[in-house]
């Protein structure tokens, strides 16, 4: 999959498989994004059970987890099941400025 960008920023979703709380991230992220305009299909989705070594590259200690990096190099994270739809939003909308 690609990634999500707005003007400046990319998305990662990090799962472990079909986890309960990984596919209430992906559910979670996808309802937000529908709301505020951005393509659910473009983000990008890693599942660490397939590919473990990228916990260490990316710096991910949890999952589900959401990156966000700009252009600057600047990477954010949100951890747990998005559920928190303010903090989810926020993190998102805060990717647009």
């Amino acid at each position: 999959m690609s990634q999500v960008q707005s003007a400046n920023t990319t998305l990662t979703l990090f799962v472990t498989g079909r986890a309960p709380r990984s596919e209430r991230a992906r559910a979670h992220l996808h309802a937000i994004l529908r709301e505020i305009g951005r393509d659910v299909e473009s983000v990008r989705e890693i599942d660490l059970l397939q590919q473990p070594l990228l916990t260490i590259e990316y710096g991910i200690f949890a999952t589900p987890a959401l990156l966000r990096e700009d252009t600057a190099d600047s990477r954010t994270i949100l951890y747990g099941d998005l559920s928190d739809n303010a903090s989810l939003r926020r993190f998102l909308l805060e990717s647009d400025q």
